[in-house]
């Protein structure tokens, strides 16, 4: 007995994982049960095994049987692994729930007097080797499921990394506070009744069920008060009671997963608080109401009648029906990159499939099965250069469970499978970073609901894995509304990590991958500096926009270029299944060329055309970038190039210029999308903002003119009303092009700058 004791102790740990090299080697002298005694150093534990390998000064590794410890050698193991399996089982976010990250110099958000702590240097980068996509073999689902260690808790964290965060309350001030404003929000969360379902088609309830259960969660584990224990499993129950909850909107994919999400860590959370009867009436509920409702999207299937409710009240069930059914036939849609909405069903799919693996083997099962054939697919989007072709809100949303799935893998088997290594993976980071323009927007391309990071707390995840690329030390703020969504503050301390403790150093100014499809340049990091932002992109995309091209512009604290992100959900045509008919989608404005800030040539452009950046240069007088839009205008136009460059100095500007060869006479209209109030004549426009003044100047060619105008009215009360919005428009026109064709606007505070245009293809010398 007392030998099963020992291993016990050890295999709750964690186990099945290497030894972290965060750690120095602790070289100390062990003796077996013979007194036989060697100098080693503990190196991993094995459970399947039962034993230990050490490694001795001279590089020779031995495997000791955990039987053979001497009392103090187990002690001694059972603590010096306990820290090794914790420190890197803490990985990586950013800022809190309300605030976007700041990107280096941007100025934090306000913060209580109480909250600030000094901040130090982050760490150096670790030295990752990124797996290319085209090498990386895409995880099955017994890859998923292999290895899992049958303990509890495993999602996210095992025991020594809950022990882990805990013993950071007391030695890192940062964590602590974090904490305190969590145990605040957490006292308001005690004060609220719990979730119920709310009727309509609007769903809602799984982001706050998350927030709910990672609150509760880390507050029950690393404050102890057994109030939070209470709380939480009232609210786990309530998820999964036909009362409170008679479905989980089955028609609604995204609701689904994050209830799947919340239920799944909610019963491995508190499992052992749980009897028997609950456990069952769960289990049923995850199989039925979550992992049936979610394969059945997945593999465009009509969802089973057992993921709906029957109650009084109930969704119209041809509406339920319709939800999961697909116009093209399901083996079509397999062939489509899946979206952010597949993205996050694909990853609750796994994580309920790891959380079950031992108490309902068959149900995790099927439910790996369905989400590993998407999610591999998913991780591959992010190549080459760590950009999500919906954008960075979509993009954010599925690196948020990305880090759920690579943390629960580390926590439950020691391995993430290489996923947070794959490419476009590491570099989503620092394209997060340089996506996040002076004022603290984002580069919201695309259907972007707002130009606010919607989950920063993922940077803090990366951070602990890659290193931190130049982001400012997490902080605490205050806390978070009982109505809170996702994990917000909680997700920082659940990813807490030295690298995000601590500032970063950006290496760059600029981000342009060649082959990527988003660039941007900037005049320095502080909030009054020159930011532009510039995408190629995929018209094919069933959630794209026309609009290869489309830029953002910031200077002096303002944002002048705006990108206008989607119409409102109920706007005629916006919506479309994967393989179905978009032309509807580009009569609204919002959607089509004329709504972008780029080039209306003939009308819309390609529905088809791909465009990636062709080159990006950074130097200490300038950065620039390439796009090669020539297959979006291939019908009127060839050689189509937009580059973009910041000059720095001691009186910086930006300058956006087009080159293209018209091939037969067109009219060529620039455009501009901007809050700002507009004075154009000629080749001057003067834009005011914010008590700020922005001259933009056509250098080239003669013949072209500026004009301002306002947004069409909306074609139904459906559409956003732009024009209420105040919403204006900058064009610059050249009548009857032909042939070649250079299209060169300078932009500038309070005073045009002197520059001499020359040809895109000659900003960055041949080697």
């Amino acid at each position: 007995m007392k030998t099963a004791s020992r291993f016990l102790s050890l295999a709750v740990i964690g186990l099945l994982s290497t030894a972290s090299a965060q750690l120095a080697e602790e070289y100390r002298p062990w003796t077996n049960t013979a007194g036989k005694q060697i100098e080693a150093t503990l190196v991993s534990v094995d459970a399947a095994a039962k034993t230990l390998k050490i490694k001795m000064k001279d590089g020779r590794e031995f495997d000791v049987p955990i039987a053979t410890l001497s009392p103090a050698d187990f002690e001694y193991a059972k603590a010096r692994y306990a820290a090794m399996q914790a420190a890197p089982a803490a990985p990586a976010t950013a800022m809190p729930a309300a605030t976007p990250a700041a990107a280096p110099g941007t100025p934090a958000a306000p913060k209580a007097p109480a909250a600030k702590v000094a901040s130090k240097p982050a760490p150096p980068r670790p030295a990752i080797a990124i797996i290319p996509a085209s090498k990386f073999k895409a995880p099955g689902a017994n890859d998923y499921l292999g290895g899992i260690q049958k303990v509890r808790p495993r999602l996210i964290h095992n025991a020594a990394s809950w022990a882990y965060l805990k013993g950071l309350i007391a030695t890192d001030p940062v964590a602590a506070k974090i904490l305190e404003a969590m145990k605040a929000s957490g006292e308001d969360l005690l004060q609220d009744p719990g979730l119920t379902r709310i009727n309509g088609d609007t769903g809602g309830e799984g982001p706050k069920a998350i927030y709910r259960m990672g609150l509760l969660g880390a507050l029950h584990y690393c404050e102890g008060d057994l109030k939070w224990q209470d709380k939480g499993l009232q609210e786990l129950l309530a998820l999964t009671d036909p009362i409170s909850f008679r479905d989980w909107h089955p028609e609604l994919m995204d609701n689904v997963a994050d209830m799947v999400v919340a239920t799944s860590l909610g019963y491995d959370w508190f499992y052992t608080s749980l009897n028997a009867q609950q456990k069952t009436t769960i289990r049923t509920y995850l199989a039925q109401k979550g992992i049936d409702a979610l394969v059945a999207h997945l593999e465009g299937e009509e969802i089973p009648e057992t993921a709906k409710g029957t109650s009084g009240g109930q969704s119209d069930p041809a509406k339920a029906k319709g939800g999961a059914k697909k116009k093209a036939a399901p083996k079509d849609d397999a062939k489509l990159p899946p979206d952010s909405k597949q993205m996050a069903a694909a990853s609750a799919l796994i994580i309920a499939a790891i959380c079950l693996v031992d108490d309902d083997p068959a149900v995790a099962k099927k439910a790996a099965d369905a989400g590993a054939k998407v999610f591999g697919k998913g991780l591959e989007r992010f190549a080459p250069a760590g950009v999500w072709p919906e954008g960075l809100q979509a993009g954010e949303d599925v690196m948020d469970y990305i880090a759920m799935i690579a943390q629960t893998r580390k926590a439950a088997a020691g391995s993430d499978l290489g996923i947070s290594l794959v490419e476009g993976i590491p570099q989503f980071g620092v394209a997060r970073m340089h996506l996040i323009g002076p004022s603290g927007q984002t580069f919201n391309f695309g259907d972007s609901k707002g130009a606010a990071s919607t989950r920063p707390w993922v940077a803090t995840w990366l951070c602990g894995v890659h290193g931190n690329p130049g982001l400012r030390a997490v902080a605490a703020t205050g806390k978070q509304a009982v109505s809170s969504g996702y994990f917000g503050q909680v997700g920082n301390f659940l990813y807490y990590n030295p690298h995000a403790a601590g500032d970063g150093t950006a290496d760059s100014l600029d981000y342009a991958l060649p082959a990527g499809f988003v660039a941007t340049t900037r005049s320095g990091w502080d909030k009054a500096d020159y930011f532009v932002a510039v995408k190629g992109g995929d018209n094919a995309d069933h959630t794209a926009q026309l609009d290869i091209g489309s830029f953002v512009l910031e200077a002096g604290g303002q944002r002048w270029g705006v990108e206008l992100g989607a119409d409102t959900e109920r706007a005629p045509g916006l919506e479309v299944k994967p393989g179905a008919d978009r032309t509807k989608r580009f009569e609204l404005y919002l959607e089509n060329t004329q709504g972008q800030n780029t080039l209306v040539i003939d009308g819309n452009q390609d529905l088809e055309a791909k465009a990636k950046v062709l080159v990006g240069a950074s130097s200490p007088e300038k950065g620039l970038a390439v796009v090669d839009m020539t297959d979006a205008y291939s019908k009127a136009a060839k050689d189509v190039h937009r580059g973009v460059m910041v000059v720095r100095g001691t009186k910086p500007y930006a300058v956006l210029q087009d080159d293209l060869v018209i091939k037969t006479t067109q009219t060529i209209t620039w455009s501009m999308h901007t809050k700002a109030e507009i004075a154009a004549e000629g080749t001057k426009a003067t834009l005011t903002q914010g008590g700020k003044t922005l001259i933009a100047t056509i250098v080239s060619p003669a013949g072209a003119t500026f004009s301002s105008g306002t947004p069409p009215e909306p074609p139904s009360e459906q559409s956003r009303d732009l024009v209420k919005e105040k919403v204006n428009v900058l064009k610059a026109t050249i009548a009857d092009a032909k042939g070649p064709q250079s299209l060169c606007i300078t932009f500038a505070l309070d005073e045009a700058p002197t520059h001499t245009p020359a040809p895109v293809a000659t900003w960055v010398p041949k080697k």
